[in-house]
C-alpha cells in the first residue's frame, strides 16, 4: 500500500511516522509538512529525524503551509515542546536531514500531493495528521488528480466535546483551518475521518512504552520514550491519565489495520454552532464520509508496539 503522509511534526506524529515507516504493509512515498504544533520547517526536521532510524532509501519531505487559508494559527508546542518532540531533538546532530528537506511552500508541496495522487491511482492513500491546509491547496488546484485515488484519511475533527477540552479552542488539526476543512468535506474522494472521540480511546501509558523501550533496546524505541515524556505530562496535567492519546498513529492503523475499527458511513459537515472548532455533525447536505467509530484498543497498543520493536538496531 503506498501511503503519502501530511504532518505537523509533533510527538504523536513522530509515533505515526514511525509505525508507517515499520509496518512491511506500507510504501513510504513521500512527506509533507504543515503548520501546527509547530512551524513546518520544524517538522520537517522532525520527519527526517524519524526516518534516520531506519536504513535508506529515505524520502523527500515537502515544507508546505505556513498558515491557514484564512486566519492565524496557533502552534502547540506547550503539549509538544520546543522542538515538536519533547527535547529529544536535541540529542541528534542535524546530519539526518541533509539531502532529504525541500524548501517548497504551499502550492509546490500541493503539486507533490498531486502527482502522487495521479501516479498511485486507486493504489494510494494520502494521509493527514495534522491541519488539512496542504491537501486543500492540492483539491482545489488540481482537482483532478485525485479522482482515482484509492482513499484520504484524515485525523481530526469530533463529534463531541471532552470534558477536558471544554475550555479549549476545539480539536487542534481540523479546527486550525476550518476553511481547508470545509474544503476537504465538499470534494475530497474516498474519505476516511478518524475523530478525536475515537483515538481518545486508546491509551497509550507511559510505563507500556518505558518497558517497550526497555526489552526492544532499539535507538527507535528510547528515542519516542523520550520523546513522548513531556507529551504524556501534558496529558497528566490535562486528562488525568499517565499516558497519551496515539491520535495520529491511528491514522497510520487505519490504513494498514482497518480491522481492528469499526466504521460507518456519514453525511457530514461541520458545526459552527457548538464554539468548538473542528466539531462536526451529521448533515443530509453532507457528502458521504467514512467514519471511524470504534476501535479495538487492545488490537491498536499491539500493533503500536510491533511497530516500534521491528526496526533492527543501528
Amino acid at each position: 500500500m503506498k501511503a503519502w503522509i501530511d504532518t505537523d511534526g509533533g510527538v504523536d506524529d513522530a509515533l505515526a511516522l514511525a509505525c508507517a515507516c515499520a509496518d512491511p504493509a506500507i510504501e513510504l512515498a513521500g512527506i509533507t509538512t504543515v503548520f501546527g504544533n509547530v512551524a513546518p520547517r520544524k517538522a520537517a526536521r522532525n520527519a527526517a529525524l524519524v526516518q534516520s532510524f531506519f536504513e535508506p532509501p529515505h524520502v523527500s519531505i515537502s515544507v508546505g503551509a505556513v498558515a491557514p487559508l484564512i486566519g492565524n494559527w496557533r502552534d502547540a508546542r506547550i503539549i509538544h515542546g520546543e522542538d515538536g518532540l519533547g527535547g529529544a531533538s536535541s540529542d541528534h546532530v542535524l546530519g539526518y536531514e541533509a539531502g532529504l528537506v525541500q524548501e517548497d511552500g504551499p502550492e509546490r508541496s500541493a503539486a507533490r500531493l498531486a502527482g502522487f495522487a495521479r501516479e498511485a491511482g486507486a493504489g494510494g492513500t494520502i494521509i493527514c495528521i495534522g491541519p488539512v491546509t496542504n491537501l486543500a491547496i492540492a483539491l482545489r488546484d488540481h482537482p483532478g488528480a485525485f479522482v482515482a485515488l484509492g482513499q484520504v484519511i484524515c485525523m481530526g475533527g469530533a463529534f463531541s466535546i471532552p470534558v477536558s477540552r471544554r475550555h479549549t479552542a476545539g480539536e487542534f488539526n481540523f479546527g486550525s483551518d476550518l476553511a481547508a476543512l470545509r474544503g476537504l468535506l465538499t470534494v475530497a474522494p474516498n474519505l476516511t475521518i478518524v475523530p478525536l472521540d475515537t483515538c481518545r480511546k486508546v491509551v497509550l501509558r507511559r510505563a507500556r512504552l518505558a518497558r517497550i523501550a526497555e526489552a526492544s533496546e532499539t535507538p527507535l524505541a528510547r528515542f519516542l520514550q523520550r520523546a513522548h515524556n513531556h507529551y504524556m505530562d501534558a496529558y497528566r496535567a490535562s486528562d488525568g491519565i499517565d499516558g497519551c492519546f496515539p491520535h495520529d498513529a491511528l491514522a497510520i492503523a487505519a490504513l494498514s489495520r482497518p480491522e481492528i475499527f469499526r466504521f460507518e458511513t456519514r453525511q457530514l459537515e461541520h458545526d459552527p454552532s457548538g464554539g468548538f472548532a473542528g466539531l462536526l455533525r451529521r448533515s443530509d447536505d453532507g457528502r458521504p464520509v467514512r467514519v471511524a467509530v470504534d476501535i479495538d484498543q487492545r488490537a491498536a497498543l499491539n500493533w503500536i508496539e510491533a511497530c516500534i520493536c521491528r526496526p533492527a538496531p543501528h
